[in-house]
C-alpha cells in the first residue's frame, strides 16, 4: 500500500481504534433489572372491573423482588367515542408520552385493545411481546401481525351457567334470556351459544329496547321459569349500567335470576358459572412475568381462564337451594356464618364452664345438709349475740342518761352551793378589808387581798366546772349559741384559735339530740387541745331539712383511730359513737399521724322518742 493511500485511510483507522478502546459506562444490576409494562384497556378508567384487573396484574408482577417494574395503564375508551378517532388519538398520545422509554411487555385487555395494539404495533411496539386477555383468539393469529402473543381467554360461559341453573331447578318449563344490544351480531352470538340448549328447554329472548319495557316484560314472566341475565344496553346509551339493570331485574322478577358476569354476583342474582376477574388478572400478570424472565411469548400456550361456579349464599337460602346440589368446587359468597362458626370458642368455653359449675353444684348439694345444720347453730348464736348487743346498747343509753343526770346534780350543787359559799367568803374578806380603823397592818391587808383573789379564782374555776358538767346556756340560748360560747371559752382558756360557723335554723331540735351534739363538740375540742396539741380548730354546724351535721376539724398531731379505740384512751371516742347511735345518728372519725383530726356527726333533727329507761 502506498503512502498516500495510508494517509487517506488514517482517519478511518483512528476511528476504529477509538471505538475498540472505548467501553460504555457500567450499568447497575438494579437498572438492568428495571422493566416497563404497559397495559391498555378497551374501556374508560372508571370501568367497574378496571381497578380489580390492574391490582391483580401488579400483584403477580411484583411478587418477584428481583425485577423492578414500572407499570403504566392507558385507556382506549372505545365504547364512548368513534373507534378510529380514539385509536388515532391514543396512538399519538402514547408515541409522545413514551418517547425514549422501551416497553418490555404490552398487556391488552379485551378485543378492541388487542386490535389497537396490533394495528399500531410496528410504529409503537415493534417486536414487543403481547399478553392478551379477551374473549377469543385463534392459534393462526400468532403468525403475521399477531406474532409474539400469548393469551388468557375469557370466553363466554352462557351455556354453562344455564346448564347449572337447570340442574338446580329441574322443574323449569321456560327460560327468559336478557341479552339486549343495538349490535345484532352480539345478540346473534349469544343465540348461537345457547342453540344446543334450546332443544332441551324453551328459550325466550326479551328483545326490549328500553329499561322500563324490559322491567315490564320481567314482571310478566310466569312461574316455573328462570331468567338468564347476560347484558343489556339501552338504545342510544353509551354507559355500562349492567349492574344497576341487574338489580332492577332481580327486584322485579318473581322467579330466580342467574347472571353470566362476576359483577352481577351481589346484585340479587342466584349466581352463575364465571371466569373470575381477579384470578384472570393474576394469570395475565404471571405470563408477563415469565416473559420478563426471558420466555418467548410464542412458546407460552394460550389458555382459557378457569371457570368457577359462583353463587350468592343469601339467594340460595331465598330460593331453597340445597348447597349439596351445587357443582363441585363452587364459590359461595356472602355467607353468614352459623352460630357455631362465629362463636365456636365461646360455645366450647361455655360448655366447659357449665360442666365445671355442675360439678361444683353437685359438691354444694353434698354439703347442703351440713351447712343447714351449721346455719341453724349460727342463727342461734347470732340471736343470742343480738340480744346481748341490744341489751348493751340499752345499758349504754341508760348510763349516758344517768351520767347526764349526775352531771346536772353535781353542777347544780357546785353552782348553787359551793360557789355561793365561796362567793360569800370573798365578800366577807372584802368587807373586812374595808372596815376603817380595824386593820392597819399593810402585811395583813396584802394577805387579805391575796385571800380574796384566790377565793374568787376558786369560785370561777368551780363555775367553769359546773358549766362543763351541765351547760345552762344550752337551754337558755340554744345549740348554736351554746357551741359558739364554748368555742370562745376554749379559745380564751387554752390560747388557741377556734373558728365557728353555723348554717340553718336550730330552734326546734329535740333536746336529747341538742345535748348529744354539744357533748360531741365539747369532747372533740377537749381532745384536740389536750391530747392533739392543736393550735387551729374549726367547728361547723349545718342543718338541711330534717338532717343536721356537726364537723370539728383540728391541725393537731393526729392518731391511729383503730389503735386508740382498742385502748383505754379511746373511751372518749367510744362515748361519742354511743351517744350518736343513741339518737339514730353516726359519727365518722378521720385522723392520721401528723395529719390532724376530723370528727363528723350526721343525724336526724327529730328521730323520734328513744326510750332508755
Amino acid at each position: 500500500m502506498t503512502r498516500p493511500a495510508l494517509v487517506r485511510l488514517w482517519p478511518a483507522i483512528a476511528l476504529v481504534f477509538l471505538a475498540s478502546a472505548w467501553t460504555p459506562p457500567a450499568v447497575s444490576a438494579q437498572e438492568r433489572a428495571r422493566r416497563t409494562v404497559l397495559a391498555i384497556h378497551w374501556g374508560p378508567d372508571d370501568y367497574p372491573t378496571a381497578a380489580v384487573v390492574n391490582a391483580s396484574i401488579q400483584r403477580a408482577l411484583r411478587s418477584d423482588p428481583n425485577i423492578q417494574i414500572d407499570y403504566f395503564v392507558e385507556y382506549l375508551a372505545s365504547d364512548a367515542f368513534a373507534a378510529d378517532a380514539v385509536s388515532l388519538a391514543l396512538a399519538n398520545y402514547i408515541r409522545e408520552k413514551y418517547r425514549g422509554r422501551h416497553v418490555d411487555v404490552v398487556i391488552a385487555i379485551a378485543d378492541p385493545a388487542l386490535r389497537f395494539v396490533l394495528d399500531h404495533r410496528d410504529e409503537l411496539f415493534p417486536d414487543v411481546p403481547i399478553v392478551y386477555s379477551g374473549v377469543a383468539v385463534l392459534e393462526d393469529d400468532r403468525r403475521g401481525a399477531a406474532r409474539g402473543l400469548t393469551a388468557v381467554l375469557r370466553g363466554v360461559a352462557y351455556a354453562e351457567t344455564l346448564k347449572a341453573a337447570l340442574v338446580l331447578h329441574p322443574s323449569t318449563d321456560q327460560v327468559f334470556v336478557v341479552a339486549g344490544s343495538a349490535d345484532r351480531q352480539v345478540v346473534n352470538s349469544v343465540k348461537a351459544e345457547l342453540r344446543d340448549l334450546s332443544k332441551r328447554i324453551r328459550l325466550t329472548f326479551l328483545d326490549e329496547t328500553t329499561v322500563p319495557r324490559l322491567i315490564d316484560a320481567v314482571r310478566a314472566v310466569p312461574p316455573r321459569s328462570l331468567i338468564l341475565y347476560i347484558f343489556f344496553s339501552e338504545a342510544g346509551s353509551a354507559r355500562d349500567d349492567n349492574e344497576q339493570i341487574a338489580r332492577l331485574v332481580v327486584s322485579s322478577a318473581s322467579v330466580p335470576v342467574y347472571g353470566t358476569n362476576e359483577r352481577y354476583v351481589g346484585t340479587g342474582v342466584v349466581g352463575g358459572v364465571l371466569r373470575g376477574t381477579s384470578e384472570t388478572g393474576v394469570r395475565v400478570g404471571e405470563l408477563a412475568r415469565e416473559i420478563l424472565h426471558g420466555a418467548r411469548a410464542d412458546d407460552l400456550p394460550i389458555e382459557n381462564a378457569r371457570l368457577v361456579p359462583t353463587f350468592d349464599w343469601r339467594q340460595l337460602r331465598r330460593w331453597g337451594i340445597d348447597e349439596s346440589r351445587l357443582p363441585l368446587g363452587s364459590d359461595i359468597r356472602f355467607r353468614s356464618p352459623t352460630a357455631w362458626e362465629s362463636y365456636k370458642a365461646y360455645i366450647i368455653g361455655t360448655i366447659i364452664v357449665v360442666s365445671a359449675q355442675l360439678l361444683l353444684i353437685a359438691g354444694l348439694f353434698a354439703q347442703r345438709a351440713r351447712r343447714r345444720r351449721a346455719e341453724e347453730t349460727i342463727k342461734d348464736r347470732e340471736a343470742t349475740l343480738r340480744t346481748s348487743y341490744e341489751r348493751s346498747r340499752l345499758l349504754a343509753g341508760r348510763l349516758i342518761n344517768a351520767e347526764e343526770a349526775t352531771r346536772a346534780d353535781i353542777a347544780r350543787d357546785l353552782h348553787d352551793g359551793v360557789c355561793q359559799d365561796l362567793f360569800g367568803v370573798s365578800m366577807r374578806v372584802a368587807s373586812l378589808k374595808s372596815v376603817s380603823g380595824q386593820i392597819q397592818d399593810a402585811q395583813t391587808q396584802r394577805t387579805l387581798s391575796i385571800l380574796q383573789d384566790e377565793t374568787r379564782a376558786v369560785c370561777d374555776t368551780l363555775r367553769r366546772l359546773s358549766h362543763d358538767l351541765h351547760p345552762t346556756l344550752l337551754h337558755l340560748v340554744g345549740l348554736a349559741s351554746a357551741v359558739k360560747a364554748h368555742c370562745t371559752e376554749v379559745e380564751q382558756r387554752h390560747g388557741v384559735q377556734v373558728r365557728f360557723s353555723a348554717d340553718g335554723d336550730f330552734g326546734d331540735i329535740r333536746a336529747d339530740i341538742v345535748v348529744c351534739l354539744f357533748r360531741i363538740a365539747q369532747e372533740s375540742l377537749r381532745n384536740a387541745v389536750v391530747h392533739g396539741d392543736a393550735k387551729r380548730l374549726e367547728v361547723s354546724l349545718a342543718r338541711s331539712g330534717e338532717r343536721i351535721e356537726l364537723v370539728v376539724t383540728d391541725d393537731g398531731r393526729g392518731f391511729d383511730v383503730e389503735t386508740v379505740r382498742r385502748t383505754s384512751s379511746g373511751l372518749g371516742l367510744v362515748s361519742m359513737e354511743e351517744r350518736a347511735r343513741g339518737v339514730g345518728a353516726d359519727v365518722q372519725i378521720v385522723s392520721g399521724a401528723r395529719q390532724g383530726t376530723t370528727i363528723r356527726f350526721r343525724g336526724p333533727v327529730d328521730q323520734g322518742t328513744i326510750s332508755t329507761s
